[in-house]
């Protein structure tokens, strides 16, 4: 994009974020994750609809195995001043239930 001089925005990286949660093979959750660290690093703001992405891409990883990191995304999301909603906390409850025994979910049953 940036070598057609297209400056890749909020939306952009988000369609890019939410397009690899859709990867067969449940996503593709190490190429998400770098592209939002280049958006930061490109000093483009992360918004609601950014972390859900993202959130999800974690929820879809092969055999829950990266519900933590969908709970770390979650922590950013917060100390950034951006704010969850339904969308957010349903991505990151059926994060935790896909976890391994249940994750966090399954310790309190």
């Amino acid at each position: 994009m940036k070598r057609r001089g297209v400056e890749p925005d909020t939306v952009t990286f988000s369609a890019l974020i939410s397009a690899m949660e859709k990867a067969p093979g449940g996503g593709q959750w190490e190429r998400a994750v770098e592209v939002f660290e280049q958006m930061k690093r490109g000093g483009v703001e992360p918004d609601t609809v950014t972390f859900n992405a993202l959130i999800s891409v974690m929820e879809k990883a092969p055999g829950g195995s990266q519900w933590e990191r969908a709970v770390e995304v979650f922590g950013q999301m917060k100390r950034r001043g951006v704010e969850p909603n339904t969308v957010t906390f349903r991505a990151l409850i059926s994060a935790m239930e896909k976890a391994p025994s249940g994750g966090p979910v399954g310790e309190g049953t």
